[in-house]
């Protein structure tokens, strides 16, 4: 299997280059498999964040290249793409954990009775959110991580928990609202 490596090396201070560059690196989703070495799957889309990470490394006084490398071994291949699954799943169980508290909100917020449409924005900003972060995970999941699945599930039933809160609110506030007589 090909994979795109970049190789590089950033001088010790300032620190916040270091991290600034580590922050890219997990961004996109590329796996360390040895100090300063970061792989992701060749495509043309791996080069170009890679050449664009060489470029930001050599401005802030490092040495850095990317390259094509071919693992024979099959079972290399399978734990690397583990590793790249292992990161993945991370991100998933903490959007299962964040579909979980929005789960509990709603049921707090059922039980109190408080369908006003100050919650309802509260609600819809919270699900819009999870939606984006799910939607970063998935570009960085090579290679379809197991826990997706439960992740869109866990996604889609919040869509459902809020649909139904916004139509009680709906509801509650054409029962409670002005009427001309």
């Amino acid at each position: 299997m090909n994979w795109r490596a970049l190789i590089y090396q950033i001088p010790r201070e300032p620190q916040k280059n270091r991290v600034a560059v580590w922050r890219r690196l997990k961004s996109i989703g590329s796996l360390n498999v040895l100090q300063s070495i970061w792989i992701l799957p060749d495509n043309d889309e791996s080069r170009d964040e890679f050449l664009k990470l060489v470029e930001q490394i050599k401005e802030i006084g490092g040495k850095a290249f990317t390259c094509i490398i071919t693992i024979d071994d099959e079972e290399q291949n399978k734990a690397l793409i583990a590793g790249f699954n292992k990161e993945r799943e991370i991100d998933y169980i903490e959007i299962l954990e964040k579909c979980k508290d929005f789960e509990k909100e709603i049921e707090k917020e059922t039980k109190r009775q408080n369908f006003t449409f100050a919650e309802l924005d509260e609600n819809e900003e919270e699900v819009e959110k999870l939606f984006k972060w799910f939607k970063k995970i998935e570009k960085k999941d090579y290679f379809n991580c197991p826990l997706k699945d439960e992740a869109v599930e866990a996604l889609e039933k919040c869509k459902v928990l809020l649909n139904d809160f916004r139509n009680i609110v709906y509801e509650r506030d054409e029962e409670n609202g002005f009427r001309f007589k």
